[in-house]
């Protein structure tokens, strides 16, 4: 609609690189937007962090280096994460030695 009505040159081709993205990528928007959802694993924002029970031994490495303090639990327990308070920085991920943090 803007690129059709607007009466300058720049008006007409400012739209241009967010229309040639829906276009090519259509069905990434559509994920992002409806599903909330980032298949590439790129948008922080849109992934959920989950301990998987059975492979964390409760060191508690994850816990200590969380900065917003959103992983709890026991030592020698599984730990697990309170998604309210998580602000997706991926550090739980990066300091896991076992593998028993998930992005999805």
């Amino acid at each position: 609609v803007i690129k059709d009505t607007s009466l300058c040159g720049l008006g007409q081709t400012a739209p241009n690189p967010v229309l040639s993205g829906l276009r090519y990528f259509q069905e990434e928007y559509e994920e992002h937007l409806f599903e909330r959802k980032c298949s590439a694993g790129v948008c922080k924002e849109l992934l959920t962090y989950t301990i998987v029970t059975e492979i964390c031994n409760g060191c508690g490495l994850c816990s200590r280096k969380c900065p917003s303090d959103a992983i709890v639990g026991e030592p020698k327990h599984p730990y697990t994460i309170v998604e309210s308070k998580c602000i997706k920085c991926g550090m739980c991920v990066e300091t896991c030695r076992f593998d028993a943090v998930e992005a999805n």
